[in-house]
């Protein structure tokens, strides 16, 4: 199924054929548990992350009205962007007023950060 799961909370079984549909159901908005890289890090925020911290996940709209999903540190300094599968479903959850963290999984160090993406309280 690939890097975007969703985590069961009956147990039950099946796969499912509204995954990444940007419904953004609520099953899908609170279950969400997605690993992807980093994209175009900023040197500048990068450099001070260390592996478990949490960014937080937002949507910023660029000079042609697209929408884009970065990672920002606590003081709101973009760190990246964010194209993981099911990316439209995570902008429509984010609207609908759903908040992701992403937790940095790799040292700053090693070149290449994914994060994992999971609904925050």
């Amino acid at each position: 199924m690939g890097p975007f799961r969703f985590r069961s909370m009956s147990g039950g079984g099946g796969g499912r054929s509204d995954v990444g549909s940007g419904g953004g159901t609520p099953d899908e908005c609170s279950s969400l548990d997605v690993v992807t890289p980093l994209n175009s890090p900023n040197a500048a925020v990068v450099k001070d992350l260390k592996r478990g911290a949490l960014l937080t996940v937002a949507i910023e709209t660029n000079a042609k009205n697209v929408k884009l999903l970065v990672a920002q540190d606590s003081g709101g300094r973009i760190a990246g962007s964010l194209t993981p599968p099911g990316l439209v479903t995570i902008i429509a959850c984010i609207e609908k007023g759903y908040r992701y963290g992403a937790t940095v999984l790799d040292s700053a160090s090693g070149g290449n950060l994914r994060v994992r993406i999971q609904v925050i309280a």
